[in-house]
């Protein structure tokens, strides 16, 4: 038995009144309705994860210790820990998005970035990307819906165009065809997102950071206007909630408040003060 696993594992999914989901039927639930291309991978590594914490532990009862000490067993300087951990992630994860279980599990999973080491070429190693727990779950839910809701109605839409078989004319053909390849390149994106995504959380409000929501005092209107921090999948310019990545929010990373910021906008340089930094709730 690995150092840390749990032996506590029940029999049933049952335990008094309540009923609990185990497991097992989780992993065969998540795994089929994976794409085909990446079943077997993820099959591989989620059989690892049940075997390590045990199959027959309902999920209701896992917790982010048994996660994290998962996770420690991998070493720092394994080249595939990603590859491998990267299925739990998502699968925890999807957990709480279904409601399963009442907290993330999957942000207790870091990924991690590989260790330095000489390269034969020139490419740059990827980069872990900054996400906050809501924007990994939003960026999750949108990749399910996707991937068995939107990509099937649309190879559907294909699929009767394609009957027609004069191409040269068929505007639905056409339409059901770039849209197809629309969503794939977000698919492909929010995949590359998630494979990357490190969950991240402000731990201070003393400096402006992903998380954080700011107020600032615009000087050239004399009005306040507040920016929440947010990471991929939430941003929303409506609601102010900006990515740490554009002008605005970099300009205004790491700073504290008092402080003056110059933001560049396409209107031109305006420049605010930095009233208060609050934790988002």
């Amino acid at each position: 038995m690995v150092a840390g696993r749990r032996s506590n594992s029940v029999d049933s999914s049952s335990v008094g009144n309540e009923t609990l989901t185990l497991l097992s039927r989780a992993i065969s639930a998540y795994v089929a309705a994976v794409p085909l291309a990446e079943r077997e991978a993820t099959a591989r590594e989620l059989s690892r994860f049940a075997r390590w914490l045990g199959s027959d532990i309902p999920v209701e009862r896992i917790t982010p210790i048994d996660v994290a000490r998962y996770q420690e067993q991998f070493p720092e300087s394994s080249v595939d820990i990603n590859r491998r951990l990267e299925p739990v992630k998502l699968f925890l994860t999807s957990l709480k998005t279904q409601k399963i279980t009442s907290i993330n599990l999957g942000a207790q999973i870091r990924l991690r970035r590989p260790p330095a080491k000489r390269r034969l070429d020139s490419r740059p190693e990827p980069e872990v990307v900054l996400v906050t727990e809501e924007g990994f779950a939003l960026l999750t839910a949108e990749l399910q819906n996707l991937e068995k809701v939107i990509r099937p109605a649309v190879t559907d839409d294909l699929r009767r165009a394609a009957a027609d078989k004069d191409f040269r004319e068929n505007a639905p053909y056409d339409a059901a065809k770039q849209k197809l390849s629309e969503v794939q390149s977000r698919i492909d994106e929010i995949r590359k997102t998630l494979g990357a995504a490190s969950i991240y959380t402000a731990e201070s409000t003393e400096t402006v950071d992903l998380g954080t929501i700011v107020t600032l005092h615009s000087l050239e209107d004399d009005e306040e206007v507040v920016f929440t921090i947010v990471g991929p999948g939430e941003v929303s310019p409506r609601e102010g909630k900006i990515s740490l990545q554009s002008p605005v929010g970099k300009a205004l990373a790491d700073r504290r408040p008092e402080e003056i910021v110059a933001v560049q906008t396409p209107a031109g340089e305006h420049t605010y003060r930095v009233v208060r930094i609050e934790r988002r709730k």
